[in-house]
């Protein structure tokens, strides 16, 4: 989670940890140590972002967005056994899937050659 942008935003829209902490559910505790550097479960940073009226990926995002969201917003990202969000693991799991899809994609295009090859035999064989 990028702390710097919580803190951006917080000073933007003029609210402290206390408000935060009311706006979002989370305890007051539990805001301090995300701002000093703790992992915070994906539950928490929802919970804040909804708050803030910003989307998940806000947090994750290395660019900034000076609009605020109004809607709900579904992020997906990769978490730890604890809950704890780890942006390599999205990385890699977004990698993989784009290995899966060039592969299926060479399987397609082998099947497509392979059913034309069998469309110009049947053709042949009926033009004897």
């Amino acid at each position: 989670m990028n702390i710097a942008k919580l803190q951006l935003l917080m000073a933007q829209s003029k609210v402290n940890n206390s408000n935060l902490a009311s706006m979002s559910g989370v305890s007051d505790v539990t805001i301090s140590k995300i701002l000093n550097g703790a992992d915070a479960k994906i539950s928490t940073i929802e919970r804040i972002a909804e708050a803030l009226k910003v989307p998940v990926g806000y947090f994750f995002d290395d660019s900034t967005i000076s609009q605020v969201n109004t809607g709900s917003s579904n992020v997906v990202v990769g978490r730890d056994n604890n809950g704890h969000i780890t942006m390599a693991e999205c990385q890699n799991q977004l990698d993989d899937a784009l290995r899966e899809i060039k592969h299926l994609k060479e399987v397609i295009d082998a099947k497509d050659k392979l059913l034309q090859e069998k469309e110009r035999l049947i053709n042949v064989l009926m033009n004897k």
